[in-house]
């Protein structure tokens, strides 16, 4: 709605115009489904949480002997990595390497993958490269994927569980 001086109030009445250079300030009664509030009224930023992805890019590179990356969240990989990555889910992206033991309750696997994989749920997408020995409790290979190497069905749960301490 367009106040008296031609200005939009989203309140219906005239809205308060600002002198050049002046900073904007917060209405404190407009209505809700505007999702205006007043400084007391704002959330705190989200914490981050287990359930939280981290991301290595793909300009990142790690490279370790006996080098072992732990989260207790997600982690989607695109770029290079020499070592073990343990965490609750682990997702190789496109175009991403990874040459060592991955140890997830979830793995994804979009690029290339050299070592073990070790997973309650196992998933190799169809532009994949895989030449690992796979430990799983689910294992779903699309059609297109690249695998060599053995696969057999974890005897006990431990057998898949990242180690996150």
């Amino acid at each position: 709605m367009l106040g008296r001086d031609g200005m939009f109030d989203p309140r219906g009445s005239a809205a308060t115009r600002l002198a050049p250079g002046a900073p904007a300030q917060i209405v404190k009664n407009g209505p809700p489904s505007l999702g205006l509030s007043t400084p007391d009224q704002r959330q705190p930023p989200p914490q981050s949480s287990p359930s939280s992805t981290s991301i290595l890019g793909p300009d990142i590179t790690i490279i370790g002997q006996q080098l072992i990356l732990k989260t207790k969240g997600s982690l989607l990989i695109q770029g290079q990595i020499q070592g073990d990555v343990h965490g609750a889910t682990v997702t190789v992206d496109d175009g991403a390497n990874v040459t060592g033991v991955i140890v997830a309750s979830t793995i994804a696997v979009q690029g290339g993958v050299k070592g073990a994989l070790k997973g309650s749920s196992v998933i190799l997408h169809a532009n994949s490269h895989v030449e690992a020995d796979i430990v799983h409790q689910t294992l779903a290979i699309a059609e297109g994927a690249q695998f060599e190497g053995s696969v057999r069905r974890a005897r006990d749960i431990s057998e898949v569980t990242p180690d996150l301490s």
